[in-house]
């Protein structure tokens, strides 16, 4: 389980660095797909913190 985990994380950051490349070289051609891009951005991050919160109540479950 942990190795699909380590799996999902390294796409997702992967994800995100494809994005915020994709904003530093100004592919954002107008104001709708730069707000999409950084909710894009906001959601792989969210994800990424979801995945992070569940991790550690269940390391702080198995140490107790």
């Amino acid at each position: 389980m942990k190795d699909i985990v380590t799996e999902l994380i390294g796409r997702v950051k992967t994800e995100q660095s494809r994005i915020a490349e994709s904003l530093t070289a100004g592919h954002a051609i107008n104001i709708e797909s730069y707000q999409r891009l950084v909710g894009n951005y906001q959601g792989l991050q969210a994800t990424l913190n979801f995945i992070d919160d569940i991790m550690t109540e269940n390391d702080e479950e198995n140490n107790n």
